[in-house]
């Protein structure tokens, strides 16, 4: 699985929670088990104190009140996934991967005949990831269908993947169905459609911190925003797709178009869970509106974010741990719809998990395809980038301090693309109780928030020129990021740390002359004068020096930076 890139604070209540799929604290067990990653075996532990089982959470005692001494199982503390249809069953006592596997082909071959499956653990974050009865298959053109059960065509607008319907009754049956399809001819590679874990990066703070250290601050530890704004506030047709637990849909400081839902929640892109709205922590990073009177600004206010809500937050017996639920296709069906639908960037502020290939294709198509990826890199302070950060599609962020050094939590590492701001971070909220502090903004922690920082100046790269491909973004941020740690690429800070002014300016040389409105290679009082001429609304004008649409004050403090000679 994966997991959203906070602290990992949110798990020192854990000791609280009752036993079962909440208790972390188990060390996971080895296994004989793996996790098919196109062609590699990815090695799976497993946790011995809970399983799954496909079955409404109303329904567990009428199927398994007869079994609940054989298994050990504590059907009293079960409680519902978000995904529908599946139930977490805690163990009233640990159990071996031996035991755990006798368990599990026990309930799957009784009377009732439920589907069951181990809580298998894999990745980074060592995260619950439990196979489905279902398949997603990559096919080459040609392959001979007619024998399958298919679900969905072409999963997520992928020519070739399909999503499979099979008659497994157990993990263990759709882990040997995986192996014999991916032998079949035809098959480019296979997997089980997952249910996976993830767990949000943040870490609240306090809500009323005076200042966004991140867009300007004294010791020049910061992206520049003030002065990208001077040449841009970025293109409202740059679209950052948010992919979270949503956003909140009716934010009034946050610039987004209306978002769209993945899960089996139907919020339209919303929050719904009490332990929602790390989206909306993400999203006021990119776009938060400016210039509106009210609360923070984004560091690409002109651009906007759409939520693809991909993720359900869980809530364990009143407590949110910062987990997170979601399966493949809901990840692919994301992706695809951002694309789809005109996002020129992505940001996956989540992590941990076991690899997924079909999560990785849509990535990689949809890169190929010019949508520009960015990731967290973790919080765990290791150097092992988490899936999909680590992905070659994705810029992987860690996270600086407000003093320019590497957050303390930060993951870092080699294939480390840039380093943002991500701590201390004054974002927006889920507005009202909801949320993580019961207002409307919050201060937080992590490289879930370095992560939209980056995204969002890429976003401001694309709305100086909007053909550049993500390589050429990639380039354009890597030689204007500032220098931070050993000279040149580090495995801590990547490029360097991400700055918005110099990225619009690498754009175009020629924005190093801008403000010289008449032409004439300098500028002076004529082009001043020029300004207050055009005076009012002028989009597209040469006097509309930040291009914003007004010829106002802003322009006329942009004539006065740039005042003298051109370069």
């Amino acid at each position: 699985m994966s997991m959203l890139w906070t602290l990992p604070c949110v798990m020192c209540v854990a000791a609280a929670a009752p036993a079962g799929p909440t208790d972390s604290g188990l060390t996971p067990m080895e296994s004989p088990w793996t996790a098919r990653y196109f062609s590699e075996h990815l090695p799976l532990a497993v946790d011995g104190g809970w399983i799954a089982i496909q079955v409404p959470l109303e329904l567990v005692q009428t199927h398994l009140a007869s079994s609940t001494e054989r298994w050990n199982l504590n059907l009293d503390q079960a409680m519902s996934s978000s995904v529908s249809g599946w139930t977490y069953i805690p163990l009233t006592r640990i159990a071996t991967a031996v035991q755990i596997e006798r368990v599990v082909r026990g309930i799957s071959s009784g009377p009732n005949g439920l589907y069951a499956s181990p809580a298998f653990l894999g990745g980074t974050g060592q995260l619950p990831w439990i196979p489905t009865s279902e398949l997603i298959v990559q096919f080459a053109d040609g392959a001979d269908l007619a024998d399958l059960s298919i679900i969905e065509h072409d999963l997520g607008g992928y020519t070739g993947m399909h999503r499979i319907a099979t008659d497994a009754d157990s993990a263990f049956e759709t882990l040997a169905l995986v192996e014999s399809m991916a032998a079949r001819d035809g098959v480019l590679w296979a997997q089980p459609n997952a249910i996976w874990w993830a767990q949000h990066f943040y870490t609240p703070n306090d809500p009323m911190y005076s200042s966004q250290w991140a867009l300007n601050q004294s010791n020049d530890m910061d992206m520049d925003a003030p002065e990208c704004w001077d040449m841009t506030f970025g293109d409202s047709s740059i679209v950052v797709a948010i992919l979270d637990d949503g956003i909140d849909q009716d934010h009034p400081d946050i610039s987004q178009i209306p978002g769209a839902d993945f899960t089996d929640e139907g919020t339209g892109g919303d929050h719904t869970t009490v332990c929602d709205g790390h989206g909306s922590c993400v999203g006021g990073c990119v776009a938060a509106t400016i210039d509106n009177n009210l609360g923070v600004t984004g560091v690409a206010p002109g651009c906007r974010v759409v939520a693809a809500r991909i993720f359900n937050a869980i809530d364990f017996f009143g407590f949110c741990f910062g987990f997170i639920e979601t399966t493949d296709a809901w990840i692919v069906n994301g992706i695809s719809w951002a694309a789809n639908n005109g996002a020129r960037v992505t940001n996956s502020s989540w992590g941990g998990g076991s690899p997924s290939s079909s999560v990785t294709s849509a990535f990689n198509q949809t890169r190929a395809a010019g949508v520009v990826h960015f990731g967290a890199a973790g919080n765990d302070s290791s150097s092992n980038i988490s899936y999909p950060a680590s992905l070659a599609s994705l810029y992987a962020i860690s996270a600086i301090n407000s003093s320019g050094n590497l957050a303390s939590f930060s993951t870092y590492g080699n294939g480390l693309a840039f380093s943002a701001p991500g701590e201390g971070i004054l974002t927006t909220d889920w507005v009202g109780s909801g949320g993580f502090d019961g207002g409307d903004y919050v201060t937080i922690d992590g490289t879930s928030f370095a992560s939209p920082y980056a995204a969002g100046v890429a976003a401001l790269v694309l709305s100086a020129d909007s053909s550049l491909t993500p390589d050429e973004v990639g380039d354009i941020m890597a030689v204007s990021a500032m220098d931070r740690g050993p000279s040149g690429y580090d495995t801590s800070y990547g490029y360097g740390v991400v700055n918005a002014a110099g990225a619009v300016a690498e754009v175009d040389p020629t924005e190093d002359c801008q403000g010289d409105v008449d032409g004439d290679g300098s500028v002076g009082a004529n082009d001043l004068l020029a300004v207050i001429a055009a005076w009012g609304a002028c989009s597209g004008c040469p006097a509309d020096i930040n291009d914003d649409g007004w010829v106002d004050t802003d322009d006329i403090l942009g004539i006065i930076a740039a005042w003298g000679s051109c370069p």
